[in-house]
Order: structure tokens, then C-alpha cells, then sequence
């Protein structure tokens, strides 16, 4: 028996894996490779740093990384699978956690300068704890914007966080180091968390796969009503494993719940919508992708309906005001010689709330649940919603959003499903002229999280997008 990590770096069954290659690698097909030892994970792991050395200086999306305790992980991991007693078929696979999912001794900034140094966690995060028990290896954090309230990488204690597929334009947010890093090849999975959009966000942004899921199927802490933490992927194909570890009950977080496997079978009802009645208008790009998509859809599951319920309301505004008030709360509660390092449009946007008075909230509340109850409206007559992501495709890196005044606004398409609960899957549907990755949401019901999933997976195979001979993620940021 191979009991020692250099005595199976010496063996023939050993075969080094390059950054592009991984790149297009299913977890599945890294997990077989790591069971029958042809790849270790000290190669997976020396990989994925060089690939770090290699990119994060040209996008910032990592920080607080930790790779020589990673290195100590994965050689205690490769002698687990030599002598065939790994923890689990995550055993040894990089990830990285976003800024705001603790993990102990691991730098929490909630990407705003005014928490100073940062905070170390003294306790892991249900996320981070589920992630160190299956063997998996926690190589660093994914950098956020401030407070997360925008949907950029734009951060006042991380700098601005850039996409590979086009270093001048955005990643989304506020999970943006996670899909930055991603699209560079590094790592197979990112847990970050969604509040109005912030992992499907930064998934349409970098050309990538991300679940928002059903409230509380994953555990998250402190718990939230509205936030979600959700895995991201480069494929659809890979969230389903990464769900089933992350998922169940947690006493951190009061609103977990179990949810049980289901498959796709039998026939569905599938709807489609590119316009809720508010919101900016969608671009001609999106709204090509968005019918590209459909007809694929459309092809797999017989007939795709539409789905031409409108608001009636902007039913974007009361989540805009529930967010100000989230950023007046961070604000007022920082060390007061500190506060002056938050942004001043984000300052200019939220400092409303501290006037606000009980009848203002009762009337954001009540707001947000003429809202709940139109999403909720959007699924009674169909199992799925096909939308995009965003109405637009990208805006410049150094920007927190499309408008100045709202830095989330452009989610008209996803934060409505935060407050409802809905499960929700980005893809990625095509490209624009560009070159830059359009997003395609697809909802779900509530606790349904299992056969989206699956349909997501089966629509991405059915795109075949990525591939030999096809799109390819930029190991090499472009310019």
C-alpha cells in the first residue's frame, strides 16, 4: 500500500492535469479521477494555485487565501485516498468561500472598509463547517462589494473585482469574486449567498451555473428570511452534488428545513417571461438570447407557454427600500471614526432610511408582499418560469449597476424570488457580439429545488455551449 504523498507522486498512474482542461472537467469526472488515482489532489490543488498566481493580480477576486494549510489538506487528503478512506467524493477538490460566509480564523469584510481589518470568524459558517467535514478544501475567499448592496464587484476593502471573459466590464455581485475566479478555472464550486440576485448575478455575468434555492434548504448564519446561500459552478451539471452537500437542517439557522430528492418524469408545464411590467427595458441582445433559449426549451419539453401576467407596480421599489434600510442598519452600527470610508453613492442612497418611521416600513412591507404575492402568481399556472437574469448584458466594471440612484435595479428578474422563496437556476443562454455571457433564469416552486435543478442541467446540455471545438472559459483573462 502507497502510504505516503511522495511515493504516489512518484507513480506512473499519476497524470498532471492542465488549468484548461480542469476548466472543462465535471465534478463528476474530477471525483472518478481522484477515486481511481489518476489525478491527486496535491495536482488538483497545485493546479488551481498556479492558475491564482497565474489570474488574480489581473482580476481581484480572491483574498485571505490560504495555501499552504490547502496543501497540508490535500496531502493528508491524498494519502486518505491511497489508502482508499476518503471522507467523501468531495475529498480533496478546491473551492472558495465568499467574504461573507465565516469560516474560523478567515478574514470577514463584507467587502466594506469601514469593518477595518476585518473581522476573523471564531466559529465556521453551516456552509463552511459542511464543506471541512466532507474533506473538500477551503483555498480562500471571494472578494464582494460593500455591504453587498450592489450588483458589481465594486468593494471598498477589495478593490474592484474584474471578469476574465472581458477585464474592462463587471462581474455582477455581490458574490463577484466567486464568479470571476471561476470563470478563470479556479476551483470547482463557490458558496456564496443570494439576497435580489447575488450568485445568479455574478453566473450571467461570467458565463456560469448558480442556485439561489428554495428559502432554507441551505443553511446559512445568521439566518434570513430573504437570503440564501447557493452554490456556484461552472456547469448546471455540478450543482445538484454541491446542493446535496450543502443542504438540511442546521440549529445556526432557524428557518432550515430538509428537503427530499425528487427526478424530472412525466410531462411539465413550462412558462416563459421577459417582462414582469416594470423594471428597465431589456436589451435586444438579452431578448434574442432569451427566444434562442425558449425554442430549446420549447423542443425539450413540447410547448413553452407564455406567461403574460404583469405587475401592475413596480414591485422592484419596496425590495430597493428594504435594501436601504439593510445599508442604514450596517452603517449606524460601525465603528462611528470608520463610517466615513463607505461609498458616498451608496451613503447618498441609503442614509433615507434613518428618518423613516414605523407607517414608512409598514408600507415597504406591505410593498413586498403585493410583490410575493405576484411572484407567487407567476408560477400558478406552470411548474417552471424561463426569464433572463438581467435586462442587460453587462455594464463597465467600475460601475455598481446601471443606475447611479439604484445599484441593484437591474434585478427586476430575481430579487422578486428572494422575497417569495422560489428556488431559482442561472445558466448561461449565449453570448452577445461581444463575446460577453448572457444569463437565463429558470423558477421554480417552492421545494421543488431538485427537478429545476435537473431541468437546468438538462437545457445546458441541450445549449452545448462549452466544449471541444465550442466556447471556452477565459483561463486567459482578455483584456
Amino acid at each position: 500500500m502507497i502510504d505516503s504523498v511522495a511515493q504516489l507522486q512518484n507513480t506512473k498512474e499519476r497524470q498532471r492535469v492542465d488549468i484548461e482542461s480542469l476548466s472543462h472537467m465535471e465534478l463528476r469526472d474530477v471525483q472518478s479521477a481522484l477515486r481511481q488515482r489518476t489525478l491527486s489532489p496535491v495536482e488538483l490543488l497545485q493546479t488551481t494555485i498556479e492558475q491564482i498566481g497565474a489570474v488574480n493580480g489581473q482580476i481581484n477576486a480572491l483574498y485571505d487565501l490560504r495555501t499552504e494549510q490547502a496543501l497540508d489538506e490535500a496531502k493528508a487528503s491524498e494519502r486518505r485516498y491511497a489508502k482508499g478512506e476518503q471522507l467523501s467524493p468531495f475529498d480533496g477538490i478546491s473551492v472558495t468561500i465568499k467574504d461573507s460566509v465565516n469560516a474560523i480564523g478567515m478574514k470577514w469584510h463584507h467587502g466594506s472598509a469601514i469593518h477595518g481589518a476585518g473581522i476573523v470568524a471564531s466559529k465556521d459558517s453551516p456552509p463552511a463547517a459542511r464543506l471541512k467535514k466532507s474533506g473538500a478544501i477551503i483555498l480562500g475567499k471571494s472578494a464582494m462589494p460593500d455591504f453587498g448592496l450592489s450588483g458589481s464587484g465594486v468593494s471598498g476593502s477589495h478593490g474592484v473585482v474584474r471578469n476574465p471573459w472581458g477585464l474592462s466590464w463587471n462581474t455582477g455581485g455581490s458574490s463577484a469574486g466567486a464568479g470571476a475566479s471561476l470563470a478563470a478555472g479556479i476551483g470547482m464550486m463557490s458558496v456564496g449567498s443570494d439576497i435580489a440576485g447575488s450568485v445568479r448575478l455574478p453566473a450571467a455575468h461570467c458565463g456560469l451555473a448558480a442556485l439561489k434555492p428554495t428559502q432554507g434548504v441551505i443553511p446559512h448564519s445568521p439566518a434570513s428570511t430573504v437570503r440564501s446561500a447557493g452554490p456556484i459552478t461552472r456547469k448546471a451539471a455540478d450543482l445538484r452534488a454541491w446542493t446535496e452537500l450543502l443542504l438540511g437542517p442546521d440549529e445556526a439557522d432557524r428557518y432550515s428545513l430538509p428537503l427530499s430528492g425528487k427526478v424530472l418524469s412525466g410531462q411539465i408545464k413550462v412558462g416563459a417571461s421577459a417582462d414582469f411590467g416594470f423594471g428597465p427595458d431589456v436589451e435586444p441582445a438579452v431578448l434574442n438570447c432569451f427566444q434562442q433559449v425558449r425554442a430549446v426549451l420549447d423542443d425539450m419539453v413540447g410547448s413553452v407557454v407564455d406567461v403574460s401576467k404583469r405587475a401592475g407596480f413596480d414591485a422592484y421599489l419596496p425590495i430597493d427600500e428594504s435594501l436601504k434600510m439593510k445599508g442604514w442598519l450596517e452603517y449606524s452600527s460601525a465603528d462611528p471614526s470608520l463610517r466615513d470610508l463607505t461609498p458616498v453613492p451608496l451613503f447618498e442612497w441609503f442614509r433615507e432610511a434613518e428618518t423613516w418611521t414605523a407607517s414608512k416600513i409598514a408600507e415597504v412591507n406591505s410593498g413586498i408582499e403585493k410583490g410575493v404575492a405576484f411572484s407567487v402568481d407567476l408560477l400558478s399556472d406552470v411548474d417552471f418560469l424561463l426569464t433572463p437574469v438581467m435586462p442587460v448584458v453587462n455594464f463597465p466594471a467600475e460601475e455598481r449597476g446601471i443606475d447611479p440612484y439604484m445599484p441593484l435595479r437591474h434585478t427586476t428578474f430575481t430579487s422578486l424570488f428572494n422575497q417569495s422563496g422560489n428556488p431559482a437556476v442561472s445558466i448561461c443562454g449565449g453570448f452577445d457580439d461581444r463575446g460577453l455571457p448572457i444569463g437565463m433564469q429558470i423558477v421554480g416552486k417552492r421545494l421543488d429545488d431538485f427537478r429545476l435543478l435537473d431541468l437546468a442541467t438538462r437545457l445546458e446540455a441541450a445549449l452545448a455551449i462549452f466544449g471541444h471545438g465550442k466556447k471556452n472559459w477565459p483561463t486567459n483573462p482578455v483584456a
